[in-house]
């Protein structure tokens, strides 16, 4: 029996880092709260809708580059919180990601 929380395909790990994104015509900015391997959890003004494919650029402040995530999926929205799915990442923007999270000291779940 499911209690109502959302099984996590991977450990998340707390974060502020800055978050650039496009959808479509549409361009927005944001904090990225926490992340993992699988997406990320963003607070934004933008108005998206779940379903909505974006593509990102998240910034770290120790690296002169951002995070390039080709192609995301909104899955989910809470006021101004959503939830996006890394659905297309190449592979070295992959090994980035893992690095990073290798790198962080807090996880949350």
């Amino acid at each position: 029996m499911s209690d109502g929380r959302i099984e996590r395909k991977a450990p998340r790990y707390l974060t502020q880092v800055r978050i650039f994104f496009t959808a479509g015509e549409k361009e927005g900015e944001g904090v990225v709260l926490d992340i993992s391997k699988a997406g990320c959890r963003v607070r934004c003004e933008s108005d998206l809708s779940m379903g909505t494919e974006i593509d990102a650029q998240i910034y770290f402040p120790d690296y002169d580059w951002p995070l390039k995530v080709q192609r995301a999926i909104v899955r989910w929205i809470n006021a101004d919180v959503f939830g996006i799915e890394f659905v297309d990442l190449l592979p070295a923007q992959r090994e980035r990601l893992r690095v990073l999270l290798a790198e962080k000291k807090y996880k949350i779940g």
